[in-house]
């Protein structure tokens, strides 16, 4: 099947089952429609190059098209030069991809931005692109402003869509969440009259196929949206004329009922054409216990004592240790964080304040615990110590090393496009691995990559985007050469990437005070699309206790869970319960084991800043069945939510219940139920048997058995947090 290409004068439409595509040659302007021809997105269509020459002319006024096969090349001709520009779009029928731009032109000319759907303004450009709607999920590091942003609150940002963050023009962006791509959808033009929902658009996502050489943008304002590339070949002399060159993003544009579905189809797009692949499936055992193992991280216990980086030692780190072995918590995987290391870029321990660290981890090893290092392998404090000097730093434009500082610390960026370089850290990240063997590797950085406006790499054709694959290439693939088995944890939701990551964190919610839960889930309700590529979401948690309930619960479909606790209290003073132990415990025992998995927001909410982009309660599939679900029984907003499912299961109180085996909830022999609370659950279950063993466990080791009738496919379940004193972790039905 193919898309169908009509022509009628200077109008070109394109139709498929799944979306219509139309420009108009003499307004030059393109709509874009979901499969019931609800407008989704229009702009002006001609791209903006924008170069050190100020006679470029900034529109040009006279083009041509050329169809072949399922491909439209538009072409823009300048008036006063010979340069002209091509626009080549290629129509599935699932999906439209926007290739990178073909630009000749006889003068010289260095390329400083590619701006995509511009409205000439006067001596400069307005984005034209119009929806009500965006989502970007990386929009903010804090809770305040929505990643689901009305177009007609007027937001004026210009925000980054890639790996670099903090360092960039806008909002202080969540270095979790800049991913390469975002989506539009629209209302209709009666918004509040009656049937007006029924009449808003399916979702767009424009998503990245490839890394760009330059940094990845995207200008919202004045109503409208553009995506912007930023090359600043005016300051580097990379990327000019005369001649011919491509420029810009190759863009896929995928649809869905909602953004969540269409960023879906994203990722299965990408997989179907083989842009990207999967994570293997055929993950060792190991690798996948390390990968799925709940954690606990030292970070919240430096945190919580406001601990400067060179105050962490060997006895704090035990004590920490020690501390979280007594809670009770059944963490399997124990994380240091920031700063067991000396200086950063050496990779190797503080001996001063680490002077038995080697032992320190042994002995974590062999009382059951997998062992995780945090690390930000890029950073370098005095290059001089590993044989190199500041040229082998990233350079801004005055020829200097570029400098920052974190806390007491001072350091550079490695340029891992020089081959020197390369061979220092891949041999550093070797020894690094064979002499402290760890399981898991919380990998910190990209959000420090600097923009070109600021910084830049030797090797230029590693500029931007592209600058984070390199250095990925060189450390995780030193690393991973020398134990495949290691699991790589990195804040980053980029499909681009998965080579390189094993699981994702949504840390840090450092900004999120009195939001930590809400701000998980939304950040979670992004990443578990993630499964799909076979990469969990590892939960993290917020500062306090109070939170930790609801970011176990969220987390609990999605992957696995995480704690960054301190137990000598948190921000709000308080201290763990056993009761919040327990909970984590009950979890933990009743996670699901696979890494490659189906995850399905249940009740959601597509519109409004406050409630958009949240899921209360969430449905887990692998292989086509059912084998988790989290319900909730109230919204964030405490509007009650549904408290049936599928007639699979039906509750009047929170919980979690998952199959334990191989097969779906309805026809597993084993089950888990984690409740949030008393009351009674009914699950569906098909079986020959009329009674299941129900073995209760409790949080001081001790089980209680009893017998449960099934009747008529039905298993009915009585919830008690309690038992004769005795708190409940989890339930398990053996049938």
């Amino acid at each position: 099947m193919t898309v169908k290409i009509q022509v009628n004068q200077q109008k070109i439409q394109v139709s498929s089952p799944i979306y219509t595509w139309a420009w108009d040659a003499q307004t030059d302007f393109f709509h874009l429609y979901d499969s019931e021809n609800r407008l989704i997105s229009r702009a002006r269509h001609q791209p903006l190059i924008i170069t050190t020459n100020d006679q470029a002319e900034l529109q040009l006024p006279n083009r041509t098209f050329e169809i072949k096969d399922d491909r439209i090349s538009i072409t823009y001709h300048a008036e006063k030069s010979a340069s002209h520009l091509t626009v080549s779009w290629l129509f599935k029928i699932d999906f439209i991809s926007l290739e990178q731009l073909h630009y000749e032109s006889s003068e010289a000319q260095d390329i400083i931005q590619i701006v995509y759907f511009p409205e000439i303004d006067g001596d400069s450009y307005k984005p034209s692109m119009y929806s009500h709607y965006a989502v970007v999920p990386g929009l903010c590091m804090s809770s305040s402003i929505s990643p689901i942003v009305d177009l007609h609150s007027r937001l004026s940002v210009t925000t980054i869509l890639g790996s670099g963050a903090m360092r960039g023009p806008g909002l202080t962006q969540q270095w979790g969440l800049p991913a390469h791509y975002f989506c539009t959808f629209n209302t209709s033009d009666q918004w509040n009259a009656i049937g007006a929902k029924k009449l808003q658009s399916g979702a767009a996502c424009w998503g990245l196929a490839e890394l760009p050489q330059g940094d990845f943008r995207l200008d919202i304002r004045e109503i409208a949206l553009s995506p912007v590339l930023n090359l600043r070949s005016d300051i580097w002399k990379h990327i000019k004329t005369p001649g011919t060159l491509k420029l810009g993003f190759s863009f896929l544009i995928t649809f869905g009922t909602q953004y969540h579905e269409a960023i879906r189809n994203y990722y299965k797009i990408l997989r179907r054409e083989k842009i990207i692949s999967p994570k293997n499936a055929s993950l060792t055992q190991k690798k996948k216990d390390v990968l799925l193992s709940p954690q606990y991280n030292t970070w919240g216990v430096e945190s919580s004592l406001a601990m400067k980086p060179e105050a962490l030692t060997e006895e704090i780190v035990k004590d920490i240790f020690n501390k979280f072995q007594r809670s009770g918590m059944k963490a399997r995987t124990f994380v240091i964080d920031d700063k067991w290391e000396g200086h950063y870029g050496e990779l190797k321990h503080d001996e001063t304040r680490f002077p038995q660290f080697e032992s320190l981890l042994e002995n974590i090893c062999k009382q059951g615990f997998y062992i995780g290092l945090w690390a930000a392998f890029l950073r370098c404090q005095d290059p001089s110590t590993l044989g190199l000097d500041e040229s082998n730093l990233l350079q801004t434009p005055e020829g200097k090393p570029l400098w920052l500082a974190h806390q007491t610390s001072r350091y550079g960026i490695f340029d891992v496009t020089q081959p020197i370089v390369q061979n220092v850290l891949s041999e550093r990240a070797t020894e690094f691995i064979r002499r402290y063997n760890p399981d898991l590797i919380k990998f910190d950085f990209g959000y420090e990559l600097p923009s070109l406006d600021i910084a830049a790499p030797a090797d230029l054709n590693w500029a931007g985007e592209r600058l984070l694959q390199k250095g990925l290439e060189v450390v995780v693939g030193a690393m991973k050469q020398e134990n495949p088995d290691l699991v790589i944890m990195y804040y980053g939701l980029s499909p681009l990437l998965i080579d390189y990551y094993d699981l994702h964190s949504p840390d840090d919610l450092v900004y999120c005070i009195g939001d930590y839960d809400l701000e998980t889930n939304r950040r979670i309700f992004f990443s578990s699309l993630c499964g799909e590529l076979g990469m969990p979401t590892y939960s993290s948690s917020g500062y306090d206790w109070e939170s930790a309930l609801d970011i176990w619960f969220d987390s609990a479909p999605s992957g696995t869970l995480g704690s960054l606790h301190c137990f000598d209290g948190d921000e709000n003073s308080d201290n763990p319960t056993d009761e919040i132990i327990a909970k984590f415990n009950g979890l933990s025992a009743i996670l699901r084991k696979q890494a490659d998995f189906n995850t399905y927001p249940i009740d959601v909410k597509w519109q409004g800043g406050l409630r958009a982009g949240f899921s209360p309660s969430w449905e887990r599939i692998e292989d086509d069945k059912t084998v988790l679900i989290a319900l909730r029984t109230h919204r964030f907003d405490g509007k009650p939510a549904i408290k049936t499912y599928k007639d699979i299961l039906d509750t009047d109180t929170m919980l979690v219940v998952a199959s334990m085996t191989d097969s779906s909830i309805a026809e597993s022999h084993r089950l888990g139920i984690v409740p949030f609370g008393d009351g009674v659950c009914t699950i569906k279950h098909i079986t020959l048997h009329q009674t299941a063993k129900l073995i209760e466990h409790y949080f001081s080791g001790r089980q209680f058995e009893t017998q449960v009738t099934c009747s008529n496919n039905k298993l009915q379940i009585a919830l008690q947090q309690t038992r004769k004193n005795e708190i409940l972790e989890w339930i398990e039905i053996i049938f």
